[in-house]
């Protein structure tokens, strides 16, 4: 009997792996409570109630999102090993009693210990490399949309926190939002462990829902169709390195420049902060045009993809650089909200997956992960320092367009790594 129950899953009319990335999306939300964004939003309520120090809440925050970049090697080997089912409750569970710790101890510690606890954890295994894991596992031939939706789910699971935390605040105090949130949580990792699969051959079914084709002599698993490279393997090749070092400078590159852009806005175009902050929260909407990016990768190359992306990238900064007028400010920010999340999320993992396929994809994705984190924190001086060592953002914004012209030829030279297998049968003959 337990083992029916430990067995069952609920039957669906459609594909298992749109559910399985639907109730990913709802751990996402429960997650983005404590990312760097949300509390980015909602900090004044905090501060203003508390009388907390800022510099020490800040610490705080910049903690728990660099111990989530610096354990991401672990939680992808984990993730390939054991899958979401497993590692996506349990860390529901967690998350769930460090929001209870928060809403029922006062002090700044006990707060600190909650946050830390669950930013470090829910970042890696509800947001980022649990999720897009799933999404490699469950598709194939439309891998890219797949992931688009798993990485989306953070900026719009996080506006969607930032109004919510906001409305309890004002209505019993933003302690009492965290008890909801806690409460969310904890009932969440029973429908998930429901729900959740390592990959769709865990129920009998294959990638995008695809039936094996029979020949005369055998069954053709679409599984079979693309090679899964092993970690220790993947990480002896260039591309992979080279993939790594995109990502990391792009991530260098873009968080420099949304660092940079209110007080640009603001010290160069002339615009009010109210009206600065406005532009810049459209980039936040525009990342469901990450979809439409999954959409056309599938059909054409992640990699030609990723590499049109950062060129325009480049192209943008040239825009920035010369706008006068709010109009333009309006068009830049529209351009960029489009192309930049797609570069710094969906592209580069598509590219990897596409590359190495998706046995070790969780461990290929954790190891980048404190090469992108290390890039994150250097983002948001790098940028700074350049314009008060130069005294101008033409000069962080021409810096930051040779990064990504410098990004696209690279990924442009990455070519699909010859597998072992393949390598072998090449020197034997």
């Amino acid at each position: 009997m337990l083992k029916n129950i430990y067995n069952w899953h609920p039957p669906v009319p459609f594909f298992y792996g749109w559910l399985v990335l639907t109730a990913s999306f709802f751990s996402t939300f429960a997650a983005t409570s404590v990312a760097q964004v949300v509390l980015g939003g909602i900090q004044m309520y905090i501060l203003e109630d508390t009388g907390w120090d800022k510099a020490n809440f800040s610490i705080i925050i910049a903690l728990g999102t660099w111990i989530s970049g610096f354990i991401s090697p672990l939680i992808g080997r984990l993730a390939d090993k054991y899958g979401p089912r497993q590692m996506m409750p349990l860390c529901l569970v967690v998350v769930a009693l460090c929001y209870f710790t928060i809403y029922g101890f006062p002090g700044f510690w006990a707060f600190s210990l909650g946050y830390v606890v669950s930013r470090s954890l829910s970042s890696p295994i509800l947001i980022s490399i649990v999720p897009g894991t799933i999404a490699v596992n469950f598709f194939r031939k439309r891998r890219g949309v797949a992931l688009s939706v798993a990485l989306m789910s953070r900026p719009v699971a996080g506006a969607i926190n930032v109004q919510l935390i906001a409305l309890i605040t004002q209505l019993y105090g933003w302690r009492s939002a965290y008890k909801f949130l806690g409460w969310f949580s904890l009932i969440l990792s029973v429908p998930l462990f429901l729900i959740m699969r390592r990959r769709p051959e865990d129920i009998g079914l294959h990638p995008d829902g695809i039936e094996p084709i029979h020949s005369e002599n055998e069954a053709l698993d679409p599984t079979t169709l693309e090679y899964s490279w092993s970690f220790r393997n993947a990480i002896k090749t260039p591309a992979f390195w080279i993939l790594a070092a995109v990502a990391s400078f792009v991530t260098l590159a873009s968080s420099s420049v949304q660092f940079t852009l209110v007080p640009y806005y603001v010290e160069t175009v002339g615009l009010s902060k109210f009206e600065a902050a406005t532009v810049f929260s459209v980039g936040t909407v525009l990342a469901l045009g990450t979809l439409v990016w999954g959409m056309v990768s599938d059909k054409f190359s992640p990699r030609l993809v990723l590499v049109f992306i950062l060129f325009v990238g480049a192209a943008l900064m040239f825009l920035l650089i010369n706008v006068t007028q709010t109009y333009q400010v309006w068009i830049f920010a529209i351009l960029w909200g489009i192309f930049s999340g797609a570069v710094q999320e969906m592209t580069i993992q598509a590219v990897l997956a596409q590359y190495f396929g998706r046995e070790s994809y969780g461990s290929l994705s954790g190891a980048i992960g404190p090469m992108q984190i290390t890039a994150l924190g250097c983002g948001t001086t790098f940028g700074l320092f350049l314009h008060n060592l130069t005294g101008s953002y033409g000069v962080v914004y021409l810096t930051m367009a040779a990064i990504y012209v410098s990004c696209g030829f690279l990924t442009l030279a990455i070519q699909q790594p010859i597998t072992p297998e393949k390598e072998e049968l090449d020197n034997g003959n």
